[in-house]
């Protein structure tokens, strides 16, 4: 029975250790995949679920990948950003079409803080912080929007001496103030549309999502 025994987990070790391999072996090749699709991509790791391996294997599509980047340079306004791509349903016969792809772009803070045309600019929470008024004896709090392939901030509200003004009482034409001097080109990629857009401690995240994409689409609008 102990001779038994030993010999099944012997078994599951074996075969655990040769799932694990191919999982490396498959998300090695979609990382060289990815690489020659978008060259000016840098420390490209792609990876697949251990869970979905076996069916990945035997059906005729991949059923999920996960792409992370750590630098992609965008030509249309000389930014590197990060990407976390998450691929699902890539046909095998069409590897480089993707039945249903979210793509989240993450511009550096230290980026967002140097680009801003604001005083003392700083990414506080979810929002971005400016002084502002005689002496940056106010702070105001700024909120990132997306519309129309522009990416903008719009006030929220101006702390000044204790007290929080919100926008809709400040002059009306201050809002398209901070809009025109924060206001930068951003068209996603074919196929792609951007959901939302937000702030944090690693900087502005954007979030675009697709149907039936083509991934050379990310390669040249990118």
């Amino acid at each position: 029975m102990r001779k038994r025994t030993i010999t099944t987990s012997v078994f599951a070790l074996f075969l655990l250790s040769g799932t694990v391999g191919t999982q490396k072996y498959v998300s090695s090749q979609i990382t060289s995949r990815v690489e020659r699709e978008m060259p000016k991509a840098s420390g490209v790791r792609a990876s697949i679920p251990l869970a979905d391996l076996p069916s990945n294997i035997t059906s005729d599509a991949i059923k999920a990948v996960i792409v992370d980047i750590n630098s992609y340079f965008l030509k249309e306004n000389n930014t590197n950003v990060s990407l976390k791509i998450t691929a699902k349903n890539i046909s095998k016969s069409k590897p480089t079409l993707v039945g249903s792809l979210e793509v989240i772009a993450t511009i550096p803070e230290s980026t967002i803080v140097e680009s801003a045309e604001f005083n003392d600019a700083r990414i506080v929470g979810n929002t971005l912080q400016v002084s502002v008024g005689p002496g940056g004896a106010g702070t105001a709090i700024l909120n990132p929007r997306y519309s129309n392939s522009q990416l903008y901030f719009e006030i929220q509200s101006v702390l000044f001496m204790g007290r929080e003004i919100p926008a809709s009482s400040l002059p009306s034409d201050l809002q398209s103030q901070i809009k025109s001097r924060s206001q930068r080109s951003l068209a996603p990629p074919k196929g792609l549309e951007v959901q939302s857009v937000s702030l944090s401690s690693k900087g502005l995240s954007l979030q675009m999502l697709g149907n039936n994409v083509k991934l050379s689409n990310l390669g040249s609008a990118l």
